[in-house]
């Protein structure tokens, strides 16, 4: 018999929230965001990513994984990450992890590499999951930014055990139409874990433009309470330069941030996107919460 799920170790008012969507939506971003709620802690490390030395849910993950059962061991490492008792998911883009063992201190974990496997953690952790859709041009610029590409080998196998042998995924030598491939995949298998889950579907621009009132929205349906605190932390910012060196720029305005990657992509990339990520979006649009007039 496996561990007994964290949902019924946690109070079901006050489960784990999960951060989640492809690298570069903006996760890191809104979970500190949430962070800024009272009775939160963000841990700030990703439990799943399974690059270089990062943590790989205690070096069992070496690739992107949908996770469908977890060994007694990955159990484990799920339990004391969503608990906030693990300190090696703790990171310097954290919020108050001394706090995240305190009972009735709600933990805020972000973690793009969960996108795959959100029914499973739901499952395993009682986490409400919040999946933020960034465009996949912004995704684009972002990646092009970073000197990344698409990991869409690494994708495949997984692309075509849920959607089908004519998904399977390789480079095609254009760098908009493999991020298009790869960023529908992903969200296309993720989906019916969203409708599974009851997850929240934010979409990037609209919580990043929508002010305080756009947070508060999102706040009430996460049960997080909106303070004076809080709303300074959602006040808009000098824009700056994006740090080409820097993995995250949070000195950025958010909203500056949002809508920036239209200058970096030209029609041929936005015409690549849309063909094969188009009704993707157009999906993922359908289940989008409702931020308000001003998102």
């Amino acid at each position: 018999m496996g561990p007994m799920p964290l949902r019924n170790l946690r109070s079901p008012a006050r489960p784990p929230i999960l951060v989640t969507g492809v690298p570069r939506s903006g996760t890191t971003w809104l979970a500190r965001q949430l962070a800024l709620a009272p009775g939160t802690a963000l841990a700030g490390r990703e439990p799943m990513n399974p690059r270089g030395s990062q943590y790989g849910l205690g070096g069992t993950l070496h690739a992107w994984t949908r996770l469908n059962q977890p060994s007694r061991h990955q159990q484990a490492v799920l339990r004391t990450a969503y608990l906030g008792l693990n300190p090696m998911v703790y990171s310097r883009y954290g919020v108050r992890q001394w706090a995240a063992p305190v009972p009735g201190v709600r933990v805020i974990v972000k973690d793009p590499f969960a996108l795959l496997s959100i029914e499973t953690l739901h499952h395993q952790t009682g986490a409400q999951a919040v999946v933020v859709v960034r465009h996949p041009g912004a995704i684009l610029a972002s990646y092009r930014r970073m000197g990344w590409s698409p990991d869409l080998e690494e994708l495949d196998p997984i692309a075509q055990a849920r959607l089908g042998a004519d998904r399977a995924l390789s480079p095609s030598g254009d760098a908009a139409t493999d991020m298009g491939a790869f960023w529908a995949a992903l969200h296309d298998i993720a989906i019916a874990d969203i409708d599974a889950t009851g997850a929240l579907v934010v979409f990037h621009e609209d919580i990043a433009t929508g002010g305080v009132e756009a947070a508060r929205l999102l706040y009430e349906r996460l049960g997080l309470r909106m303070t004076q605190r809080s709303e300074l932390g959602w006040a808009p910012v000098k824009a700056e330069a994006a740090d080409a060196a820097r993995l995250h720029n949070f000195d950025r305005d958010s909203s500056t941030v949002a809508r920036g990657w239209r200058a970096a992509t030209d029609e041929h990339e936005l015409a690549a996107l849309e063909h094969t990520a188009g009704s993707t979006l157009e999906h993922l649009r359908a289940r989008a919460i409702d931020l308000g007039p001003g998102a």
